[in-house]
């Protein structure tokens, strides 16, 4: 599990420790910076996950300039603006450069909150999933965005064991803990389209890298830390066919 990474540009230190408070109190990773240059910069030494960026930096728009440069080089990364500033003028400028949102200060620290779980939902295109229930999550390739009390968390998917279904909710296995989330495997299946990912039987998706050992006559599969997922002989033949644990 890794904290969510938010960049948050804002020059004024009383109102960025404001927000630092919010953030880390809901265990978001924040790095703060004071400028575009120093945000640009960290952009181009470490990944992050969301950004929060004040229009005006030093007296002058640099949240908008700075989103500007973002999208002239295809730089996507989802943000929001916080600003003072209620000018139309400002926000026409901005909106030009597709934030997920527009928030006016002094803000609701439960409105950012949940401006930050939505833009996440959008920008991974599963709206209505994290917002609506503890047990709810947004998918993408390499991470899953779990809702977690009132926080968001990220797992990443290469640390999935197996994921084992029952009804409507899917029981994610994990090397640092297990998650619970309401998706039934065939919508799993379909939004996390990763090859490592099979079926071995009609409640379970295992990831095939962690498998350890394979028994085939005992329908047993053996993965890291000793689990132990059922092998059924509908998908059996398939996944020996293709040499999935041999490749």
């Amino acid at each position: 599990m890794e904290n969510l990474h938010i960049l948050l540009l804002e020059d004024h230190q009383e109102e960025a420790d404001d927000l630092l408070s919010i953030l880390e109190a809901n265990d978001y990773t924040v790095t703060h910076v004071t400028d575009k240059q120093d945000a640009y910069q960290q952009l181009k030494n470490q990944a992050f996950d969301m950004m929060i960026l004040d229009i005006m930096i030093h007296g002058k728009p640099e949240g908008i300039d700075f989103a500007q440069r973002l999208d002239y080089e295809r730089i996507v990364i989802p943000f929001l603006f916080l600003t003072s500033i209620q000018s139309r003028a400002v926000f026409e400028k901005a909106k030009y450069t597709k934030p997920f949102s527009y928030l006016l200060k002094p803000f609701n620290p439960m409105e950012l909150l949940y401006t930050i779980e939505l833009a996440i939902e959008s920008y991974h295109g599963q709206e209505n999933t994290l917002s609506t229930a503890v047990t709810n999550a947004v998918i993408a390739p390499e991470f899953l965005f779990i809702k977690k009390l009132r926080k968001v968390v990220k797992v990443n998917v290469s640390t999935i064991n197996y994921i084992e279904v029952n009804e409507k909710y899917c029981s994610l296995i994990c090397d640092e803990g297990n998650y619970l989330i309401k998706l039934s495997l065939s919508k799993i299946k379909e939004v996390l389209a990763n090859p490592d990912f099979k079926q071995t039987h009609r409640n379970y998706l295992v990831n095939i890298k962690k498998i350890k050992e394979l028994y085939i006559e005992d329908n047993l599969i053996i993965l890291g830390a000793n689990h132990r997922v059922p092998f059924s002989e509908r998908y059996k033949a398939a996944f020996l066919k293709d040499g999935l644990f041999f490749r």
